[in-house]
Formats: C-alpha cells, sequence, structure tokens
C-alpha cells in the first residue's frame, strides 16, 4: 500500500518511477513535501520522460527526439523494461555492494549519469545501505524469507553482494574466483586445477545457500557438514606436521658445523641454496658430528672454496 510514498518504511526501491506512473495517472502531484527535494527533482524528469514515451508509440524518429531531451535517463528507462536483462541486476547488485557509479559504469560499458539515472529512479537505496532490515526485508525479501536458487541469479547477486563486496559479486558472476591465465603451454595443466578447484568451492557455497533445511535434506546436510569437519581437521593436521618436519629439518641443518647454503635469506628466513665451499661431510664424519663431537680437521675443511672463477 503506497509502495511509491517516501515516508513509508515499505517503499519500494523503484518508488520514484511509481510515483512518476501515478501522477501520470492523475495523481496527486509530486511535491517537495512528500517526496523530498531530491526525490521531487527525479520524480518531474520520470514523468516527463514517460509521457513522451507513450507519446512516441514507438516511432523511430519520435524516439529519436526523446533521446536527444534526456539520454541519460532515455538509457536507464531501456536498462528497467528488461525484466530479465543480467545488466540489470549487475546494476543494482554492484549498488548493494557499495560501488561507486563510475565503478558500475565502467564494467557495464556505459556512463556514470546513465547509471546515476537508474539508481536515482528505479534504484533508490544507496542512502540506505546501512539499514540492514529495509535492505534484508524489502530489498531483497524474497530472497531472505523463501530462499534462493541458482537460477534466479537476480536475487542470488544481490544477496551476495551485499554480504560479500564486489569481489564476492565478481566470483559469482562469473561462477568462479579470478585464475591467472598460463603464461605457456607447460602451465595449463596447473590452469585447469585452479578453475576446477574454484569451481567446486563456488558450487559448494551455492549449494549450502540455497539447499533447503526441511525432513527430506536435514540429515543430508547433517552428514555433508559432518564430512567437511573432518576434512578441514585431517588438513589442519597435515599442515602442522608438514610444518613440524620443515622446522625439524630446519634445525638438523642449523646444527651442523658448515654447510651448502650458508647464508640466510633475512626476508624469508630460508637457506639460500649455494655457496663457494668445496666441503661435503663423509658419512663417518656426519655421524660424529651427530653425536655432538668435532672434527679434527674441522677448521681446514670449512675454509675450503671452489676455485675462483
Amino acid at each position: 500500500m503506497l509502495e511509491e510514498v517516501f515516508t513509508n518504511p515499505l517503499r519500494a526501491p523503484h518508488w520514484r518511477w511509481l510515483r512518476a506512473i501515478q501522477i501520470d495517472a492523475g495523481g496527486r502531484r509530486a511535491s517537495r513535501k512528500l517526496d523530498g527535494e531530491e526525490g521531487f527533482f527525479w520524480i518531474r524528469r520520470a514523468v516527463r520522460l514517460k509521457r513522451h514515451f507513450e507519446r512516441a508509440a514507438g516511432r523511430t524518429e519520435a524516439l529519436y527526439g526523446l533521446l536527444e531531451r534526456d539520454p541519460d535517463l532515455f538509457w536507464a528507462h531501456a536498462i528497467w523494461s528488461k525484466d530479465k536483462a543480467p545488466t540489470r541486476w549487475a546494476i543494482e547488485a554492484r549498488v548493494l555492494a557499495g560501488q561507486s557509479d563510475e565503478e558500475i559504469a565502467y564494467r557495464a560499458a556505459t556512463t556514470p549519469a546513465i547509471v546515476n539515472a537508474y539508481i536515482n529512479t528505479f534504484f533508490d537505496v544507496r542512502s540506505v545501505l546501512d539499514r540492514d532490515d529495509y535492505v534484508l526485508h524489502v530489498v531483497l525479501s524474497d530472497a531472505v524469507a523463501r530462499g534462493v536458487q541458482e537460477r534466479q541469479y537476480d536475487l542470488l547477486w544481490k544477496l551476495l553482494a551485499y554480504r560479500g563486496g564486489a569481489h564476492v559479486l565478481d566470483a559469482t558472476m562469473n561462477r568462479f574466483t579470478k585464475t591467472e591465465a598460463p603464461k605457456d603451454a607447460n602451465a595449463v595443466s596447473g590452469f585447469f586445477q585452479e578453475f576446477a578447484i574454484n569451481t567446486m568451492k563456488y558450487k559448494a557455497a551455492i549449494a549450502a545457500l540455497t539447499v533447503q533445511a526441511n525432513t527430506h535434506t536435514q540429515m543430508q546436510l547433517i552428514d555433508s557438514f559432518v564430512k567437511y569437519v573432518e576434512i578441514e581437521k585431517n588438513s589442519e593436521n597435515a599442515g602442522k606436521a608438514q610444518t613440524t618436519i620443515v622446522q625439524n629439518i630446519g634445525e638438523m641443518l642449523t646444527a651442523l658445523p658448515f654447510r651448502v647454503g650458508t647464508k640466510q635469506d633475512s626476508e624469508k628466513v630460508k637457506m639460500v641454496p649455494f655457496d663457494n665451499n668445496a666441503a661435503e661431510l663423509k658419512s663417518d664424519e656426519m655421524m660424529l658430528i651427530a653425536a655432538g663431537g668435532t672434527l679434527p680437521n674441522q677448521a681446514d675443511i670449512e675454509e675450503l672454496r671452489f676455485p675462483g672463477e
């Protein structure tokens, strides 16, 4: 009821366009008191566009005249009128992600002025992006109240954009996270491996978001969660074990009186692989050193060097 009134806490994101429709049909005129100063400007502009558009009645010459009169709102309306156009949903999702007119326009290959006209006429939510209840219960009401399916990409994009931001939205729209292009033929296999892993992560996240919990799915969801926890735990233990092995090897190398690679990279704390030492311990000498002993000719061995170039 009265979704076109600015003071209505349940006003639709396109309330200004609804006001234009109401005014054109003979309703109360736009007013600064009822619609706000900015709303007054955009509603009057939308009313003019609507009336001229209807008079054009699809005639090419008349449409060109309308295009010259207000090109920004003309193209904004063209985007809005395509109910299933990805460009429309992408613009709205990027607004919810907090992106600027310039960023959105660059992605959509349009101008910031057209994006600004679209937002101010058909998706007036930028001023309330910090009001979670309004965004979730009005702008995203279908996604929150009834859940969302992957095929409902408009709601999916908006929901993930609002919660995850621009980078999450990019990954959602592209169906996988950014993977570096192979620099040569040898890197193609690695590209496909990373591509597959990222794609599976995306599908798992979407499945977690879209699968509804009910009597038919709840046990499967619990089972999947338990398996995920086990995998995460094993991966964590494997990572700790690998770290321990590396640390032990490092301590063993440090205990040797000399070794190939006596310098350390101060930034990354790792062994430089080669130096100019010419000595290598024999097995019996290694055992002696490991037992805590010293070599009788240790000082001389440490001074051995490869011949200079």
